[in-house]
C-alpha cells in the first residue's frame, strides 16, 4: 500500500478517464491531477512520520493554489482531450519523482496529540485499503469493457460499475484530503470536481 503507487494509478486510470468531463465543467484536469498529487505525496509524508522514517520538522510543499472558474471553452474536440489527456498522464507520473522540495512557507505536520496521529493513521490506512480495492475492482471492470471492443461499446451494467468505481475512488480522495487538512492544517482545492463529474 504504497500512497504515491496509489496516487500515480488515480491519476492515470481516473483522471485520464474522466478528462472530457472535467473540461466540460470547465474544471481543468491538470490542476485536479496536482491536487490529487498533493493528497497523495503529503499521505506518503505523514505516513513516513509515522512510521519515524522522517522528522515530525520536515515541511512539505504548501498545496496547489485553487484556481478560479473558466470560462466554458467554445468547443471541446477530440484533439484538446487528447491534449489535455496527455498532460494528466504526465502529471500523475510525475508524482513517482519525490514530492517536489519546500517552496517558501513549507507546510509542517500540525501538533496533534498521539491519540489523534492514532486515529488518524487508521483512517488514512483504511481508506488507502479501501482505493486499492476500488482501483481493483476498476482495472476488472475495463478488461470487461475491453472484450466489448473498448469503453465506447461496453454494455451500459459495465460501463454504470466502472463509474461507480471510479466515484467510491473519488469519494475516499475527499476524505483523504480532509485527513491531510487534519494533519497539516491545509488541504487541496479543486477536488470536489472529481467527485462531481463521476455522479453524472
Amino acid at each position: 500500500m504504497d500512497p504515491i503507487t496509489i496516487g500515480v494509478a488515480i491519476g492515470t486510470t481516473v483522471l485520464t478517464q474522466l478528462t472530457k468531463k472535467l473540461m466540460e465543467k470547465t474544471v481543468d484536469p491538470e490542476k485536479v491531477g496536482k491536487a490529487v498529487n498533493w493528497v497523495f505525496s503529503s499521505v506518503d509524508h505523514f505516513l513516513k512520520i509515522r512510521k519515524q522514517k522522517k522528522a515530525k520538522d520536515t515541511p512539505i510543499a504548501p498545496p496547489p493554489a485553487a484556481t478560479s472558474p473558466a470560462e466554458p471553452p467554445a468547443k471541446i474536440d477530440a484533439v484538446e482531450v487528447e491534449k489535455k489527456t496527455a498532460a494528466v498522464q504526465e502529471v500523475a507520473q510525475s508524482l513517482q519523482k519525490g514530492n517536489p522540495p519546500p517552496a517558501a512557507g513549507g507546510i509542517y505536520l500540525a501538533a496533534l496529540d498521539d491519540f489523534t496521529l492514532e486515529q488518524l493513521t487508521e483512517e488514512i490506512t483504511s481508506l488507502m485499503n479501501q482505493i486499492q480495492t476500488y482501483l481493483g475492482n476498476l482495472r476488472f471492470e475495463e478488461e470487461k469493457a475491453a472484450q466489448y471492443g473498448g469503453l465506447t461499446f461496453a454494455t451500459p451494467l459495465v460501463m454504470n460499475t466502472i463509474r461507480i468505481q471510479q466515484q467510491e475512488i473519488a469519494k475516499r480522495v475527499l476524505r483523504l484530503n480532509k485527513c491531510m487538512e487534519k494533519a497539516f492544517g491545509v488541504s487541496a482545492s479543486d477536488l470536489d470536481a472529481l467527485l462531481a463529474v463521476t455522479e453524472t
